[in-house]
């Protein structure tokens, strides 16, 4: 398969986990919901670690390159996406969030000597104005929120794109992907359980409903990471971080099937649009 599918299919594993962050806050609080999403991820990915890695061929600089990033990612992009979805909603939520390439190439830029052409400066600079305009329009299902809400996704998009060049990196060294997820994930299982396990332990059991939600959220999360990784061991970060890029766009068009509420403005859509169009000239461009 090719890096651009596999970006694609990370993609839509991503939107489709940021939906269903909405069913499981029916029953589940935020700040507990990672415990169970990147603890399932965390097994899913260990399961096809043990089924198709070789780990007689283990690189030791890969492997804490990839557990070092696990202490951020993607635990703190779990936390605060959840938040964010919450207090935003899936829709604007995501489509902050699509600011992610920029921080991708900036840090292509500065780490790895990638040198992004006019165009796509050009295409990165049209994705920044349909968020903006996504940001300008106002709350769906009518959510209301201050300004500094909008740091929530904007921090998620900041670290995950400051990650993947570390990475690029590591892969270059072990390209094995579902080690590198397997490995980042049981970082931030230690992370999350760090920071949330003992008030768990003090309030109790969990709804079960909210426990099935957050782990088919993290089954797909899982999945979109595991993608993520396949796509930067294939192609360039120039390549595949816009084409991920495209999972608030998803987001946007599945929270409106499956999510009562959620109608986008004229604006809201023309910030789609916009955003759409920077994508596209990213990939022309590339």
């Amino acid at each position: 398969m090719s890096a651009a599918a596999l970006a694609l299919a990370a993609a839509a594993c991503f939107a489709l986990g940021q939906v269903l962050i909405q069913f499981g806050l029916r029953t589940v609080p935020s700040w507990r919901s990672p415990l169970y999403s990147i603890g399932g991820s965390a097994v899913l990915a260990w399961i096809f670690a043990i089924l198709f890695v070789d780990f007689r061929q283990l690189h030791l600089e890969a492997a804490l390159i990839f557990a070092g990033v696990g202490l951020i990612f993607p635990v703190a992009v779990s936390i605060l996406s959840v938040r964010s979805n919450e207090k935003l909603g899936p829709a604007v939520a995501s489509a902050v969030g699509n600011v992610a390439p920029v921080f991708a190439v900036l840090g292509a830029i500065l780490f790895l000597g990638e040198r992004p052409g006019v165009g796509q400066l050009a295409g990165l600079a049209l994705v920044v104005m349909g968020v903006a305009l996504l940001a300008l329009r106002g709350g769906t299902g009518g959510r209301q929120w201050p300004l500094w809400v909008l740091a929530l996704p904007l921090s998620a998009a900041l670290i995950r794109g400051a990650i993947q060049p570390a990475i690029k990196t590591a892969l270059a060294l072990w390209h094995e992907p579902v080690a590198a997820a397997a490995i980042g994930y049981t970082s931030s299982t230690l992370v999350i359980l760090m920071i949330a396990g003992r008030r768990a332990w003090r309030v109790g059991p969990a709804d079960r409903r909210g426990v099935m939600w957050f782990s088919l959220v993290g089954l797909f999360n899982g999945a979109a990471t595991f993608l993520l990784y396949a796509a930067l061991g294939l192609g360039s970060i120039t390549l595949v971080a816009p084409l991920v890029a495209l999972f608030p766009l998803l987001a946007v068009v599945l929270s409106l099937i499956m999510l009562r509420g959620e109608r986008l403005p004229l604006l809201g859509l023309l910030g789609i649009l916009v955003s759409v169009a920077g994508v596209i000239v990213l990939l022309l461009a590339r």
